[in-house]
């Protein structure tokens, strides 16, 4: 697949995605005003990526799946430590800003399990693929510290799928990152689905 199909492919499935996950965290918010779009989507070297989001050393949050069924891989979504501090206040609005309990941990496993999630469904009902999550992890470190204990089992041989999202809710803004890391030959499969294999 060659990099223009495959950034026709990356939005489309950011659009949907997005679409997916905005109605769902719009629920977990009891109707407060809130809004989450993709100003970036795009394919970046593996060892470009933690530089992209900041930096090796930067605390960021970080909640995985493995993928297993007939796509197998990884997917992450991974946002800045102060982000994931907002949107726990956000979700729990009682939270004094401190360390993180049991209970905002949690939410931010479901704030980033809905995220995966809905990504992972649209790409699923684009390709008519199953795509299985597995139970949605949390890790909380430097970025460099994440990429080796979160991502470890991932076989990056190329460029990883990236869609940065940014929320914004009660006049606070949020970002995040979605990152996919599929089995090279699971997504060589999916283009050629989608017809995005490289002439």
């Amino acid at each position: 697949m060659n990099n223009s199909a495959r950034l026709d492919f990356l939005k489309e499935l950011a659009n949907i995605g997005t679409g997916h996950a905005t109605t769902a965290l719009s629920q977990m918010l009891h109707g407060k005003l809130f809004r989450l779009v993709t100003p970036d989507a795009q394919m970046l070297p593996f060892e470009e990526l933690a530089e992209y989001i900041g930096g090796l050393e930067q605390i960021v949050a970080g909640i995985f799946i493995v993928i297993s069924g007939d796509v197998k891989g990884y997917m992450a979504f991974l946002m800045p430590y102060e982000s994931a501090l907002l949107l726990v206040e956000l979700l729990t609005g009682e939270f004094d800003g401190e360390e993180l309990g049991e209970l905002e941990r949690s939410a931010l496993q479901e704030i980033g399990n809905i995220m995966i999630t809905s990504y992972l469904n649209a790409l699923s009902k684009m390709t008519g693929l199953l795509m299985i999550p597995s139970i949605p992890a949390l890790a909380i470190d430097m970025a460099g510290a994440v990429w080796q204990s979160v991502l470890a089992g991932a076989e990056v041989t190329s460029d990883v799928t990236l869609i940065r999202t940014e929320f914004s809710a009660q006049g606070k803004a949020i970002e995040g990152n979605i990152i996919f890391l599929p089995d090279e030959e699971d997504f060589a499969r999916v283009a050629r689905i989608l017809g995005l294999e490289a002439e």
